[in-house]
């Protein structure tokens, strides 16, 4: 396996190892609302439970097969392998505590900037958050426009970029980027979205929109879009 292989497997083996943490806090999470009653549903959240850890074991032999490799391979994100029933609803890569305004600021400690995620789909968020927190930023999300908007006012000075989802109910990504803007004038947005108008698209660019992001996004696309938009603001 030469250099160029050796950091592809360990990109994907730590990014499949994301993904994995995901699907296993939606199934805690759904676990949660079905409740233990039914056997049935004991035994297909055990399946679940058990096809994770089982993929979470093959991602640690791909990283610890690279490792053996003699070539120097870093991985730019090397978040921890847990076991399903270990994952919080909300972790962070520090034990700093958390800072609650009205949403929460996740990995509060960290060495970057402030990120805004808005988006209803939660594991969409999660898996951003995730990916976000252990690159270092800290971050901070809303599942609707409204919350957006009211964490936005209270942390304006701070958030550095909003990565913001074109379809959501109620309000959608152009009517809550137009409220930012009302805010703040020279507020950072990154449109995240699968399917968006393109006269909408257009007319937000026009008016200061600053990245695009098309759904579904890898891990590596969405750390270099955000770094790009961010660095492009400071220029």
């Amino acid at each position: 396996m030469d250099s160029q292989e050796a950091r592809w497997v360990v990109s994907t083996a730590n990014e499949l190892n994301n993904l994995l943490q995901v699907i296993a806090e939606v199934g805690t999470q759904l676990r949660r609302y079905c409740g233990q009653d039914s056997e049935e549903v004991r035994r297909y959240f055990d399946m679940l439970n058990n096809s994770v850890l089982r993929a979470t074991m093959v991602t640690t032999q791909m990283l610890d097969k690279a490792a053996e490799e003699p070539v120097p391979v870093v991985p730019s994100v090397a978040p921890p392998l847990l076991r399903p029933e270990s994952i919080a609803p909300a972790t962070t890569s520090s034990n700093a505590p958390i800072e609650d305004h009205g949403g929460q600021i996740l990995n509060p400690a960290g060495p970057k900037e402030l990120i805004m995620i808005v988006d209803d789909e939660s594991f969409v968020t999660l898996l951003a958050q995730r990916v976000l927190i252990d690159e270092g930023y800290r971050v901070v999300c809303a599942n609707d426009g409204f919350q957006a908007l009211k964490l936005y006012r209270e942390l304006k000075d701070r958030i550095a970029l909003v990565i913001l989802d074109f379809t959501m109910p109620i309000m959608d990504g152009a009517e809550v980027f137009e409220e930012l803007l009302r805010i703040n004038p020279r507020v950072a947005v990154m449109l995240s979205s699968g399917f968006t108008e393109q006269s909408k698209l257009k007319t937000m660019l026009a008016k200061g929109l600053r990245g695009f992001i098309p759904k579904p996004y890898t891990q590596q696309k969405l750390l270099l879009q955000v770094r790009s938009t961010l660095d492009a603001g400071k220029s």
